[in-house]
């Protein structure tokens, strides 16, 4: 047994392996992508490389279900065990247990992205036993209910399975991680003056409302902005959970901590690209809107990004969450933020400044203004 992704879900994979006589001849079928297909030599170069004997035979792996698409490296560990035991080097293989993991050429099981809504997908379906790379096993202990046992590498998990060693149950601390204080680096306190924008900001962080600053360079925008997640409520253990499941799919969860605590502030630069703001790629991962829910997406400059980048934020500010669709299938991600965003007055900065005077024409003024569209904008609450 195995788990695939699909967005934020998972879903059971069976790794079946069929080997014959023959000609040499190796093939992986079930609609894998080129990372899976790839699977074909770490995996042999592996066990070869663990000390069993790997003689060349005609080998079928088998993704089930076949009418779903299979991406990720992950299939790596339950290719290896499968091919184990049709040579009989292991004597039965539990079905309670799930096996995910990327293999290096010397045997040993590299970290993965979204183990967390594997582990999720592994409990709903009734496993009670997953091995994991050792580097993911604490982010898999989030889930209760479930035995995660990490493995460094493919001779310890054979010999695990054979009843020669035991692999050491990781023990769950999510929720002392969780429940500990949580602490930011910086304060909303930190702020002195600006009293009308703080209570603006204020007043945005007790009802969930999307703000725009405008005013000359070095007023503070950016550091009223980054302020702000500090003063909004903590997060509970199920937004926690939403929002680890997001970092663990996109590959950016903080190594020293399994789950995120903290509600998130997100600043993209304004050169970023559609596919990185709303999410997407060949295999569609979570973009910035998604990385910021449940906590603050921050525009600096906002003028400064394209206005098509721009627009397409008026559906997840609605709405709350994205769709992406390919030819193929559609995921859907959360998005739902706080949209921050700051603005200069006009191209110069000083535009109704009391410090400098502004040297721009009314019409230069007007255009800067303008690359908002009005749709947008009408979903800024406080401005």
């Amino acid at each position: 047994n195995s788990i695939a992704l699909y967005g934020l879900n998972g879903y059971l994979v069976e790794v079946q392996v069929d080997i014959s006589t023959g000609m040499p001849y190796w093939d992986v079928v079930g609609l894998p992508d080129i990372s899976v297909k790839e699977a074909k030599e770490r995996v042999k170069t592996a066990i070869k490389n663990s000390g069993y004997e790997f003689i060349s035979r005609k080998i079928v792996v088998n993704l089930s279900p076949a009418d779903l698409k299979k991406e990720g490296t992950h299939f790596d560990l339950p290719i290896a065990i499968g091919i184990l035991h049709s040579l009989g080097k292991i004597v039965q293989i539990d079905s309670n247990i799930a096996f995910i993991g990327e293999l290096s050429l010397d045997g040993s099981i590299n970290k993965i992205n979204g183990v967390l809504p594997m582990c999720l997908e592994a409990k709903r379906l009734g496993i009670t036993k997953i091995i994991l790379p050792k580097e993911n096993a604490k982010e898999g202990t989030i889930i209760n209910g479930l035995e995660v046992l990490g493995a460094n590498n493919i001779k310890e998990v054979v010999d695990f399975l054979n009843g020669k060693v035991a692999l050491q149950i990781e023990q769950n601390t999510s929720l002392d991680l969780f429940e500990k204080n949580v602490e930011y680096n910086i304060d909303f306190a930190d702020v002195k003056g600006q009293e009308n924008v703080k209570r603006a900001l204020e007043i945005s962080a007790a009802g969930g409302h999307n703000c725009i600053m405008i005013g000359p360079p070095g007023a503070g925008k950016t550091m009223l902005a980054q302020r702000l997640p500090t003063i909004l409520p903590d997060l509970n253990f199920d937004e926690a959970l939403e929002i680890t499941k997001i970092y663990s799919v996109a590959g950016v969860l903080p190594k020293e901590s399994p789950i995120i605590t903290t509600r998130q502030f997100r600043a993209p630069h304004h050169t970023i690209t559609q596919a990185s703001l709303i999410g997407g790629g060949r295999f569609p991962k979570p973009g910035e809107i998604s990385l910021a829910h449940f906590g603050v997406l921050f525009l600096d400059e906002m003028q400064q990004f394209s206005k098509s980048t721009l627009d397409l934020l008026r559906g997840p500010l609605e709405d709350g969450k994205i769709t992406i669709n390919r030819m193929n299938y559609s995921l859907t991600y959360p998005s739902k933020f706080m949209l921050i965003a700051s603005i200069n007055p006009c191209p110069c900065g000083y535009y109704g400044s009391k410090e400098k005077e502004c040297i721009c024409s009314k019409k230069a003024i007007s255009n800067y203004i303008s690359r908002i569209s009005g749709p947008l904008l009408d979903r800024i609450d406080i401005q």
